[in-house]
């Protein structure tokens, strides 16, 4: 299946042509979103570790972020 296949598939679903040109836009199918949406809270997550494990921010704003990034 090449790259933009999903976008054929959308159609053949019934999405309309906006959400098609979305998601042309975005280059992912709506129903990859969640998995790429958790990929990314992933990477943030480990990345806020690391910023505090080096130091790079206090307690009280690896907490905060923590928060954010949960929600």
């Amino acid at each position: 299946m090449g790259d933009w296949d999903f976008l054929h598939e959308m159609r053949d679903r019934g999405y309309s042509q906006e959400a098609i040109t979305g998601a042309m836009a975005c280059g992912y199918a709506p129903w990859e979103g969640e998995e790429i949406a958790k990929q990314e809270r992933k990477a943030k997550w480990e990345e806020l570790k690391s910023q505090r494990d080096s130091g790079e921010i206090s307690p009280e704003e690896f907490k905060k972020r923590k928060t954010e990034l949960f929600k």
